[in-house]
């Protein structure tokens, strides 16, 4: 925020050693300075409580700017001159104050003054200027009447008659608050507008003569010098109008147009100026960074005397201040590293000479002054943003005073010389004395105490190297860390601290050996070598040995060396249990495969054989006292008992379809834990490469956003689990362990001995025997050397099984292709599996049957049999049998489709306990009875329903009685014609004639169905077997006498002759008796379709055939439309009064249900054929209505 200053007259503004932010737009006052004196610290203070916006010329963006002003009376001395630009310390704007509110007072003396005062700016070509008139409000003068002309039209008319927005009224706001705010508000809203207009005429002059000098810059005499003083008055400016970001363009303008000078001389002439920067400087002062201008550096410039070095501070200096000011902090960090290379590039450039360190010093002190105004600087913010520049920073520092150290024998194992002490002191000099009191120590105490001893040195080195190497590791530099840590460890190494360059080392080493950098990784191991040497280590000696051995990047005679030292150090070591090292440092797994024999799998108690290859990487021949590989038992609980394992090679069906090869599905199905999913009996090199957890399958979900109209706005994928693949990877260092593998079971491991392991290519055999069934994993390699060193592999992945298998034999009866039916042979088939166990000769299985079910081997020529041995011919472990029997299961009489079910009970001679197998058989056909009556006459109906896609052809039906011999049938079925077939959706009908004769008892026919059926074996000519099948079935035909006749008619009244629509008609009702029945009471009732007829009166009644075999009733009935109706629907049924017992003559009836009383009349229906309608289905034609007939003639005519 700007402060506000008061200048006198005589005052004259100078740029003091303090910001320009505090410098202020100066403003003169003229007039009633008395008047402007009573308004001066209201408007100081509300001038920049509210912003205004800058609109500049050539299109620039428009900014929003809060003006402060500082106010100094008028004088003609301290007008701008011609050339004059030194813009902060000139007035940019003019004020005339006046109170005058007389005509005559005003044409006397105001405008005389306005006139003197107007005429001086213009002499010195000024047109921004303002009058302000002062107004007092007079609430006694508000009732008369306003002059024609005021005191402000004339100012207006006589100064402003073009620019009337400069002359302004306002109202004292000391005399009347509340009536001056309006018009206070408007008079400061003028003078920032016109001071910023001011301020844009002005510099677009300025910009101009920038421009025109910055043109110039190839004529000789061009002094850069010059223009950059020139130039950075507008920075100035703008600054103190708080536009730093526009102060800063200028500033690196001005360090492109510097910048393109250099490069320029290198390739042409050097200009006069550029001179002046090459000669010899003796001050190599760092930075100093603030919000100050630095005056002495600025008056070197002036003076054409500033060093590059002088000249590259005081500029880099001006552009942090400008990023201080806009809150950038992290921006300073981001641009120091490429200043300083630059300015080191220039010194090359124009050929100065330095004194030996003087850079570096200077480099050191800039960089420790910028890290330092970052961390002052700095909020929680911004600490991942300048934290990403300043490690290089850290780094930089640490780089150049390790640089001082060398040079003046600082590092450890160096004594200082004379030379080297004086070179100390010239150094010291150069640097000069820290400015400023801070209480913090400042670059220059921190490099002067570098400097002052080893102690010191080696403390400030330290501290650097470590605030570097974290500060790469926050930001995930972990490389850059690695290379400091590898500098800390040969500087460790030189202080002869071990153990500490140990640490270093083995963090490189490990950063190395993760990506892959081989040449640096052996490097290292090296170096390790040469430290556990010093250390005297004879654990990590060795394992550092193995792997520098085995090493194809170093020459051959640098490998024997170390195998060598490896074995004699070996010699030396007494351990109690063996040296554990990884086993890829010396050896590569090339393929493991498990011995398969004859059968393809493994017994129980027989032996596993796995062939290993491997790569020797040793340069010599090496004994292998033991070569083992663990052995680990899977938990499978999976699988059933009572059903036979998968074949260890086999893989189901599914799993084959779904791969997309077999190397790949091999490795992903074994790269679970479970086991269960398939067993690999080998595995190559290839195959147990690790995978790349960057190529891993990220778990992602289509997500989508929709607007409020339910529109697609945006679609996008998203992870279920980011913090998995976003969490951030351990880079600290640890102190490598002695075995990073951990030894698993190898108490059941397949082994062998006294392997000789040439250099390159070995194949070797390790055998143990299959002691339990169940299912095993190879787990790890063990090669032990000269009894004192192990080399362990990881687990090997993929995971190679091998399953040692104990199975019992099974027997499992399946059906064939087909459903199982009932009535027909069919197909078996008994599928015998061999387990473990080999089948010998002479042995049989056993089958029973139930009741009905009949079964033989297909190959067998006799009869089907409840009782059958299968002999069984010799097998193999793991063999299958398959054996088809013909079965026949019997068609029960049944007239439902429920299926059928039988059992067998199966015996094995290696079981003793039977098994119980349930077969389900479905009928292939069945069917239904029914009794149609014609009067008198009976008909017997049978319909055959097929219930299987198994079409059957029937032939021969009869239907015979089997108690009365009164009665007859006669067949109505056709001898020949088309082949009868049924099937799913195809029946048949048969229909027989039952003649009862004379028969007085109505007691129940019972009848035998019988028809005989064969399959048909070709679908499209309808063939069938020669060998048929018998069907039969029971059926009982009751109540099938006709008792009565029931007879209706309908008769127009007497007099008409035909039945019209409308007029009442008679129904006629006769019921006749037409054998003897035991019911005489009998109820009709008629049911007229509502629609057609209406019955006038009852419409039902009681009728008794007592004494009488027939009855007749006559019913009013009306059709109520024209046509040919339907006869009314006639019911008859018993009548069974109250208080009288019912009897039945049906002998099957329970007793207590055949004779009962009631209290109250009720009906019972008749079955069906005991009552016969003769007039069901007939029709009676009725004419339309008269009215109706008489309309239609009418309209027809």
């Amino acid at each position: 925020m700007l402060s506000v200053e008061k200048m006198n007259d005589n005052d004259t503004t100078v740029i003091k050693e303090s910001c320009i932010m505090d410098s202020k737009p100066i403003i003169t006052f003229a007039g009633d300075v008395a008047l402007f004196s009573s308004l001066e610290a209201s408007l100081v203070q509300a001038l920049p409580q509210d912003s205004s916006e800058w609109r500049r010329s050539y299109g620039r963006a428009v900014k929003s700017v809060y003006v402060e002003a500082s106010f100094i009376s008028f004088s003609k001395d301290i007008l701008p001159k011609q050339g004059d630009w030194h813009l902060i310390q000139q007035p940019i704007f003019h004020i005339f104050w006046t109170e005058c509110v007389d005509l005559d007072a005003y044409k006397t003396t105001v405008r005389e003054e306005i006139e003197a005062w107007l005429k001086i700016l213009g002499q010195h070509n000024i047109q921004d200027w303002m009058i302000v008139l002062v107004e007092t409000y007079d609430i006694r003068k508000t009732n008369k009447l306003l002059p024609r002309t005021t005191v402000l039209d004339k100012i207006r008319s006589d100064f402003a008659s073009k620019h009337g927005d400069r002359c302004l009224s306002v109202i004292n706001p000391i005399r009347s608050e509340s009536r001056s705010a309006e018009s206070w508000r408007g008079l400061l809203a003028r003078i920032r507008h016109l001071l910023l207009f001011a301020y844009n005429r002005t510099l677009i002059k300025f910009e101009e003569v920038i421009r025109d000098q910055r043109e110039r810059r190839n004529e000789p005499g061009w002094n850069f010098c010059q223009y950059f003083l020139l130039q950075e008055e507008l920075a100035f400016v703008l600054e103190m109008l708080g536009l730093y970001d526009e102060a800063l363009v200028q500033y690196d303008e001005l360090d492109a147009v510097f910048t393109q000078f250099v490069l320029n001389s290198n390739v042409g002439d050097t200009p006069e100026w550029l001179s002046s920067f090459q000669c010899p400087f003796e001050n190599w002062s760092g930075l100093v960074l603030g919000q100050t201008v630095n005056q002495t550096q600025r008056s070197l410039l002036n003076d054409c005397k500033a060093s590059l070095l002088e000249f590259r501070s005081y500029l880099f200096s001006r552009q942090c201040a400008m990023l201080l000011l806009t809150f950038k902090p992290w921006e300073i960090a981001q641009r120091s590293l490429p200043f300083l290379h630059n300015c080191i590039k220039e010194l090359e450039i124009l050929e100065i000479s330095t004194p030996p360190g003087a850079v570096a010093c200077w480099v050191f002190l800039c960089c420790l002054e910028v890290l330092q105004t970052c961390e002052r600087f700095n909020d929680s913010g911004q600490v991942e943003a300048y934290s990403l520049y300043t490690a290089s920073l850290w780094a930089y520092a640490r780089d150049k005073l390790r640089d001082l150290g060398q040079l003046c024998g600082l590092m450890p194992g160096c004594d200082p010389t004379s030379e080297q002490l004086h070179t100390v002191v010239s150094l010291s000099g150069g640097m000069g004395d820290c400015q400023g009191n801070s209480k913090q120590p400042t670059p220059t105490d921190k490099l002067k105490e570098a400097l002052s001893s080893k102690e010191a040195f080696r403390k400030h080195y330290l501290e650097l190297a470590e605030l570097a190497m974290g500060t790469f590791k926050h930001i995930g530099r972990i490389r850059s860390a690695r290379m400091i840590g590898r500098d800390l460890a040969a500087f460790y190494l030189q202080l002869g601290e071990m153990q500490k360059a140990a640490v270093f080392l083995t963090d490189a080493l490990k950063t190395f050996e993760e990506e892959n950098w081989r040449q640096l990784a052996i490097e290292t191991q090296l170096e390790l070598a040469d430290c556990y040497r010093k250390m005297d280590d004879k654990e990590r000696f060795i394992k550092t040995c193995t792997v520098i051995a085995s090493a194809p990047e170093l020459n051959l005679s640098t490998r024997i060396t170390y195998f060598d030292e490896m074995m004699n150090v070996l010699e030396e070591l007494r351990t109690e249990s063996p040296l554990i090292t990884s086993f890829t440092d010396a050896f590569k797994l090339v393929s493991l495969e498990v011995s398969q024999h004859g059968n393809k799998v493994i017994i129980q108690d027989s032996t596993v054989e796995v062939n290993v290859v491997i790569e020797s990487r040793f340069p010599k021949l090496i004994l292998c006292i033991n070569a083992a590989v663990s052995v680990e038992g899977v938990k499978d609980g999976k699988r059933q008992n009572d059903l036979p394992n998968p074949r260890p090679q086999e893989v189901p069906a599914e799993k084959r379809q779904g791969s997309g090869g077999k190397k790949q599905q091999s490795i992903q199905s074994q790269r679970n834990d479970t086991g269960d999913a398939q067993q690999l009996s080998r595995c190559n090199s290839e195959e147990m490469k690790p995978v790349n957890p960057a190529l891993a399958r990220l778990h992602m979900v289509e997500h989508l956003d929709y607007k409020q109209d339910k529109s697609l706005s945006s679609a996008s994928i998203v992870s279920k689990n980011p913090k998995q693949f976003l969490r951030r990877t351990n880079s600290h260092g640890k102190y490598r362990k002695i075995s990073s593998t951990p030894k698993g079971d190898f108490s059941s491991a397949l082994v062998a001995e006294n392997i000789i392991l040439k250099p390159g290519r070995n194949e070797f055999v390790v055998k143990s025997k299959a002691q339990e069934k169940g299912l095993y994993r190879l787990g790890q390699l063990s090669l032990l050397v000269a009894d004192s060193l192990e080399f362990l592999s990881s687990t090997i992945n993929p995971r190679v099984s091998f399953e040692v298998m104990r199975e019992p034999s099974s027997v499992i009866l399946n059906k064939g292709e087909k459903d199982l039916l009932a009535g027909l042979e069919q197909e078996m088939v008994l599928t015998v599996s061999a387990g473990s166990y080999t089948i010998g000769e002479n042995v049989c299985l056993r089958l029973r049957t139930s009741r009905g079910l009949q079964m033989q081997v297909k190959s067998s020529e006799e009869s089907l049999t409840r009782d059958l041995e299968v002999p069984l011919p010799q097998s193999e472990p793991f063999q299958t049998l398959s054996i088809l029997l013909r079965v026949l299961a019997e068609l029960p009489p049944q007239k439902d489709a429920g299926t059928i079910e039988h059992k067998v009970t199966l015996q094995c001679p290696w079981k003793p306990e039977e098994k119980n197998i349930a077969l389900h058989f479905q009928p292939p056909l069945m069917s239904s009875f029914r009794l149609h009556t014609a009067y008198t006459r009976k008909f017997v109906q049978i319909l055959v329903i097929g219930l299987n896609v198994q079409m059957l052809e029937l032939t021969e039906p009869t239907l015979t009685l089997t108690g009365n011999q009164d009665v007859r049938l006669g067949s109505l079925n056709p001898t020949s014609g088309q082949k009868l077939i049924v099937g799913s959706g195809l029946n048949v009908s048969f229909m027989w004639q039952l003649d009862v004769g004379g028969v007085e008892d109505t007691c129940p026919i019972k009848t035998e169905f019988k028809v005989h059926y064969s399959p048909i074996i070709n679908l499209t000519k309808l063939v069938s077997e020669d060998e048929t099948q018998l069907y039969r079935c029971n059926f009982d035909i009751n109540d099938y006498k006709t008792l009565f006749v029931v007879k209706s008619r309908v008769e127009p009244t007497k007099g008409s002759e035909f039945c019209r629509a409308g007029t009442m008609c008679h129904l006629q009702l006769d019921v006749q008796r037409v054998n003897a029945s035991s019911h005489s009471s009998l109820m009709y009732e008629v049911l007229a379709d509502q629609s057609m007829w209406a019955v006038c009166g009852r419409t039902a009644g009681v009728i008794s055939l007592d004494s009488v075999d027939k009855q007749n009733v006559t019913l009013d009935v009306m059709p109520l439309i024209g046509g040919f109706l339907p006869l009314p629907l006639v019911r008859l049924s018993k009548y069974i009064p109250a208080d009288q017992k019912t009897s039945s003559r049906d002998p099957n009836r329970k007793p207590e249900l055949s004779s009962h009383t009631t209290s109250h009349p009720r009906l019972e229906p008749f079955s069906p054929g005991q009552v016969y309608n003769s007039s069901k289905a007939q029709q009676v034609h009725v004419l339309p209505s008269a009215t109706a007939s008489s309309a239609t003639d009418a309209s027809l005519a």
